[in-house]
C-alpha cells in the first residue's frame, strides 16, 4: 500500500495525532506525500500561525528534513476553519450558553458547505473524510467541529441540534484547557466517538 502510494492518513488535529502521524510518514516508502502545511509556509513566506504552531510543529520540522518527499496543499485559512473555533463559532458559542438556546439559520450560515477540491493522494489530511477511505495514523474520530465542517449540510434538523451541542462543549473545554489534546479527551471521556458513529449513520 504504501509503496503505490494511494493512501490517506487521517488524524484529528491534536498534537498527540501529529506526532503519531508523523512516526507514521517517516516509516513508509512513498516517495511524496501531500502534507496538510498551509502552502505559504512552504513557499517560504512568514505566517504567524498563532496557537497552530506549537501543533503543526513535528510536520514543519518533518518537511524540513526530507524535503524532497513532501508537498502542501492546504491555505493556513481553510485550516484555520476548520481546526479552530473562529470567532464566528465562538460568538455562537457563548450565545448558546449564555441564553441556552442555538439558532440554526445562523449555523447553517456559518457551517455552508463548500466544494473542496479531491484530495491528492497520498496525503495527510485532519479531520473526517467522509467520501474516501482512510488510515488512521493519529486519533480518531475528528472533533465535533471538523465533524461540523465535513457534514453539517447533510445532517437533519434533530442532529444539526445534537451535532451543534457537542461543539458547543467542545469549544468550551478548549477555552477551560490548556491543550488541545485535553479538550480532545474530555469529549472522548463523555462518549463522542459513539455519538460521531452515530451521525454517520444517519447522513
Amino acid at each position: 500500500m504504501c509503496r503505490e502510494a494511494v493512501f490517506i492518513a487521517l488524524t484529528s488535529f491534536t498534537k498527540s495525532g501529529v506526532e503519531s502521524c508523523v512516526d507514521f510518514l517517516e516509516s513508509i516508502k512513498a516517495r511524496t506525500v501531500w502534507l496538510p502545511l498551509p502552502v505559504e509556509l512552504c513557499r517560504g513566506e512568514f505566517i504567524d500561525m498563532g496557537p497552530f504552531e506549537k501543533y503543526l510543529e513535528p510536520l514543519v520540522a518533518l518537511y524540513h528534513m526530507y524535503r524532497e518527499r513532501w508537498r502542501c496543499y492546504e491555505s493556513f485559512e481553510n485550516l484555520r476553519k476548520k481546526t479552530w473555533a473562529a470567532v464566528d463559532l465562538a460568538a455562537l458559542v457563548i450565545k448558546a450558553r449564555a441564553y441556552g438556546k442555538i439558532e440554526l439559520s445562523k449555523w447553517d450560515t456559518l457551517f455552508k458547505t463548500v466544494r473542496r477540491r479531491p484530495l491528492p493522494r497520498p496525503a495527510l489530511a485532519f479531520g473526517a473524510l467522509l467520501e474516501e477511505d482512510g488510515v488512521v495514523c493519529g486519533v480518531y474520530p475528528p472533533n465535533p467541529v471538523e465533524t461540523a465542517w465535513e457534514i453539517w449540510s447533510r445532517l437533519t434538523h434533530r442532529y444539526k441540534l445534537e451535532l451543534a451541542r457537542w461543539v458547543v462543549d467542545y469549544v468550551s473545554y478548549v477555552v477551560e484547557s490548556e491543550e488541545l489534546d485535553d479538550a480532545y479527551l474530555k469529549i472522548i471521556e463523555r462518549g463522542w466517538d459513539s455519538v460521531f458513529r452515530k451521525l454517520l449513520s444517519h447522513l
